[in-house]
């Protein structure tokens, strides 16, 4: 399903609008994190254009719903674009912490419909770490990083998780859990994760 995105800046005499079928944003600020994008060449580039400057634009579903979101201008994003049949663009407007984490070690990683979120953070971002991990305690560190906000869900109709996890924080949590027996190697070398 499309839905439209509008900028309509007040008191400009200008309305500006695309379709889009994939977005999410932060729900602590209502700033896009990600959006597809498709139309003519000059609506999408004034949209993208509109979010990288820290704009409001209007998301509008077909069921009359409105959500009214930004750019935030501390973001930094990345747009990949491509022509279409017919002469329409299709551009994807994503924030850098897609591609590289920044300074804090926050990640964005979209999770893949019917995909288990652990297994894909476990892919996407721990083994990149040099923490001891070993994956069957993926859904157990997981859990742990979402008790301590160190891993958050973006709203939006694309599944998209917020990973703030650096070497520090997640030998922490991998400590703890060897430490309290949650989580440990058993005596034929094969690996164990307790529920809690």
């Amino acid at each position: 399903m499309l839905d439209r995105i509008v900028f309509e800046p007040y008191g400009r005499g200008i309305k500006v609008s695309v379709y889009t079928d994939r977005y999410a944003y932060n729900p602590e600020d209502n700033s896009l994190v990600f959006i597809s994008l498709a139309g003519t060449e000059q609506a999408v580039k004034a949209l993208s254009s509109a979010i990288i400057g820290g704009q409001t634009v209007s998301i509008r579903g077909a069921d009359n719903s409105e959500i009214q979101l930004d750019g935030h201008p501390a973001t930094h994003f990345r747009v990949l674009s491509t022509r279409l049949p017919g002469g329409a663009v299709h551009q994807l407007v994503a924030d850098t912490r897609f591609f590289v984490s920044d300074e804090s070690g926050a990640y964005l990683v979209v999770i893949p419909q019917h995909e288990d979120v652990s297994k894909v953070v476990y892919s996407q971002v721990l083994t990149h770490l040099a923490s001891p991990l070993l994956p069957e305690w993926s859904a157990w560190i997981c859990k742990q990083m979402k008790r301590q906000d160190l891993m958050r869900q973006m709203e939006g109709t694309l599944k998209v998780i917020e990973v703030s996890a650096n070497e520090s924080s997640v030998d922490e949590i991998v400590s703890k859990g060897v430490r309290t027996g949650r989580i440990r190697l058993d005596n034929r070398g094969g690996a164990y994760a307790g529920i809690n």
